[in-house]
């Protein structure tokens, strides 16, 4: 599969807990409540006001207020770059985690109108007491095909729970960020992923 598809998948799958038969509850601070929380705001808002978000920029300003808290992108960007961040310039991370954000941006706002009937089913969560790391695993009920295994990797590093990877079916959503942008900087260099993904964004916002 690859990137686009890959994630994708993993916003729809992020926003497919609101399928659940279940009333929604109070936002909770464990990190399998962040996930049902984050995709219930979203879900509400996208059904109570359907022709509104077929405008891109409230879908997106709706993505960026509602989901991007949730996420930990510098973390992500950091670990997508894996070895390459540590040589990258301050400038060079600043401008890399800019439009990779705008990139998740535009992708989830694309899933969201994919999103179908996916029902999404937490399994429980096991981690010792105090741990800053998680992984909450879940399967995707899909009433069209076999059901899917997501699980998303939570770290707690200033008091919330935030997503910094989604693997699905195994494969992990930064390690295969990381192997296309590492192809890219060995061919181009840092300055040529910044300006492929800066080029990436402009054609896409125009």
């Amino acid at each position: 599969m690859n990137v686009k598809g890959l994630t994708l998948l993993a916003a729809s799958f992020l926003l497919a807990g609101l399928s659940l038969a279940t009333p929604a509850q109070p936002a909770q601070a464990d990190p399998a409540s962040v996930i049902r929380e984050t995709a219930e705001r979203v879900l509400n808002d996208l059904r109570a006001e359907p022709a509104r978000y077929q405008d891109d920029h409230a879908l997106f300003s709706l993505v960026r207020e509602v989901v991007f808290p949730r996420l930990d992108r510098e973390r992500t960007a950091q670990w997508v770059l894996g070895a390459n961040w540590r040589t990258a310039t301050p400038a060079q991370r600043e401008q890399f985690v800019g439009e990779f954000s705008d990139l998740l941006l535009r992708t989830y706002g694309t899933a969201l109108r994919q999103y179908d009937s996916e029902v999404l089913k937490f399994l429980p969560v096991q981690a010792p007491a105090g741990a800053d790391r998680v992984t909450v695993r879940t399967e995707i009920i899909r009433p069209d095909g076999p059901k899917v295994s997501v699980d998303y990797l939570l770290t707690n590093r200033s008091g919330e729970w935030k997503v910094y990877d989604v693997i699905i079916e195994n494969v992990s959503l930064v390690v295969t960020y990381r192997s296309e942008y590492s192809a890219i900087i060995k061919r181009d260099g840092m300055d040529g992923l910044l300006k492929q993904l800066a080029k990436r964004n402009r054609s896409a916002n125009s």
